[in-house]
């Protein structure tokens, strides 16, 4: 059974949704990772600090693919400084990290019904990207 999952990076948090199984049969399962903070960014021990927590949740968990929602890295909805550490640090794992545009989860996920009623509000952008990665 592959397992997926699907984060997207907003502001110094790190939101995330599992999945497992395919795209016509899969579960959401909860985690203790569904939202991380990287509390201080200048700090060097916070910083090694988030990285291992985040590289031993996906090391437990050993999921088959991992997918980031790619943010836009020029203009006015550019992803600020922190997202793209945070990026770098996430990618610097051992497992497969995709970076997957928007317009690509639109076109996978158009006309599917999927439950959103099973994540939080906030986790919605995740959820849209791990049901597009247990499609790869």
């Amino acid at each position: 059974m592959i397992k997926v999952c699907g984060i997207v990076l907003k502001s110094n948090e790190f939101i995330s949704v599992c999945l497992e199984g395919t795209q016509d049969d899969y579960n959401v399962y909860p985690t203790t990772y569904q939202k991380v903070k990287l509390h201080d960014s200048k700090d060097q021990k916070v910083v090694k600090d988030f990285k291992n927590e985040i590289l031993n949740f996906f090391d437990f968990e050993d999921f088959h693919h991992i997918g980031i929602k790619e943010r836009i890295s020029k203009g006015r909805f550019a992803g600020g400084p922190i997202t793209f550490k945070m990026e770098g640090l996430i990618q610097s794992s051992d497992y497969p990290v995709y970076l997957v545009h928007t317009n690509k989860i639109k076109a996978k996920t158009k006309d599917k019904h999927i439950r959103m009623d099973e994540v939080k509000a906030y986790q919605h952008d995740a959820l849209l990207l791990a049901y597009y990665l247990l499609g790869l």
